[in-house]
Parts: structure tokens; sequence; C-alpha cells
């Protein structure tokens, strides 16, 4: 499916083009039953569905999941998830009654305790410092072909301690962008402690849920993040840092 679109318009009394986001509901089904319908740009959908299943603690490794298959409906697509039945972490599923929109993960969640799940335990420290950061951050827009196009998506880049990116994934929600770069980190087996994840979003408290809940120990964003994340981050031992107007913050992890 496509990713952009094609819209025109006046700009200045001028006739213009621009490129814009697509935006489809994507029905994500365990064992062909329904579980969530979510907002998602229809792109490298088997990489945001695996993602979400890891990040959801729905499975607890990906060779849980037997097989992601992917069907193009009239409305939307269908992402149906394959999973031996001893290995979905049913006590994780929560009851959703709406579909999960772009701009946050709990769209849908119908009790206030499955709100905030974190983990347990502390995710493993990560070497995490200024220069790889600002690195990471300069490089990113090489890494964004879809923002290039239409400039309304969100990236999600995960880089070697020393800042050079490895492998990227964008989508118009940041959560969405997230769950992809999930996703596209598990095929390869890319470890979560040999480097850190770069977003080009704001740090809401559900990155660091989804990050502390894959092992990911330290995440990047352009903006600083909410009270929330950084109670959640120091919680789970995630490492954050965010763009400051003169270099890179890295927030105290106690």
């Amino acid at each position: 499916m496509k990713s952009s679109t094609q819209a025109t318009g006046q700009l200045n009394g001028a006739p213009i083009t621009w490129a814009l986001a697509e935006e489809v509901p994507v029905a994500i089904l365990l064992n062909s039953k329904s579980y969530a319908v979510m907002m998602a740009t229809p792109a490298d959908l088997k990489n945001f569905v695996l993602g979400f299943v890891l990040s959801e603690g729905l499975v607890a490794h990906h060779t849980h999941v037997n097989n992601v298959l992917v069907l193009k409906q009239p409305e939307g697509v269908s992402v149906d998830v394959a999973v031996d039945e001893d290995k979905l972490l049913r006590e994780r599923m929560v009851s959703r009654s709406l579909e999960g929109r772009v701009g946050c993960g709990l769209c849908g969640i119908t009790e206030l305790e499955d709100a905030i799940r974190m983990p347990a335990s502390k995710v493993r420290p990560v070497q995490f410092n200024e220069g790889a950061i600002a690195k990471a951050f300069a490089a990113l827009p090489a890494h964004q072909p879809m923002f290039a196009i239409n400039r309304s998506v969100h990236a999600a880049a995960f880089c070697s301690a020393n800042g050079n990116i490895i492998t990227a994934q964008e989508d118009v929600g940041r959560h969405n962008a997230l769950d992809k770069l999930i996703g596209a980190m598990a095929r390869p087996m890319l470890k979560p402690e040999d480097g850190f994840v770069l977003m080009s979003s704001r740090c809401s408290f559900e990155l660091v849920q989804k990050c502390a809940r894959v092992g990911i120990g330290a995440l990047a964003t352009i903006s600083a993040p909410t009270t929330l994340a950084l109670k959640l981050a120091k919680q789970s031992g995630v490492q954050l840092a965010a763009l400051a107007k003169d270099g890179v913050m890295i927030f105290d992890a106690k």
C-alpha cells in the first residue's frame, strides 16, 4: 500500500502539490481472533505487528511467533499473527473497546490498572553519551525517506553505542514507529544492550514502557520527557536523553 498520497492546493496564490502521509486502520488479530485496531501508516506492517506483540508483552520472544500474514481489506489492513496457544501470554492481554489512534498507545483500554504495566526487573544499562546522540540526530534525516516526502511522520532508529544508525522505521504515530523498530530489530537479533533508540518525537510514557518491556536501556528523543515518562524511566532503568538548545541533555537516572 502507499505510504503517501498527493494533494493539491494554493500557496501564496500559486498552485502547489503536497504529499500527505497515509493513515489507515490496521486490525491486529491473534490466531485469527480480533485483538485491537490501530491507526498506522501502511508500510512495514509485519515489523509493526511483531513489535506490537513484543512491546505489549503478548509473547515473550519473537521466535514464539510462527507467522505474520498481512491482508489488504477495502477499509484498511488486517494483520494476523500466528502464535502457539501455550506461548500466548493471555495475562498480558487487556480489554479494548475503541481503536488505538496514532496519538497515544492507550486508546480503547477499559481498566485503569492496564494503563501502566511495567516489567518487574530493570533493563541492562548501556553506554550513553552526548557525542554519540548528537551524531545520530545529525544522521537521522538520511534515514527518513517518508518524512523527506510528506514532512509528517515520526522516525525511530536503533543506533550503535558510538552513534551509527543501524536501522530505522517510520510511521505517522510515534509509538507505531517504535513498534516497527522493535519488530525490525527482532529478526536480525539486534541486541538492545548494544546501542540506543533515537526518536524524532517527544518522549511520552508509553515509549518508555515499550522500551522497558523489550530490554531497550536507552532512549533519546527530540524533546524532553513528560514527568511520568521520566518517573517510569527511573523505575525501569531506561536512560533518557533529549535535544537541548545548546546540545544534548542526559537525564539523571536516579
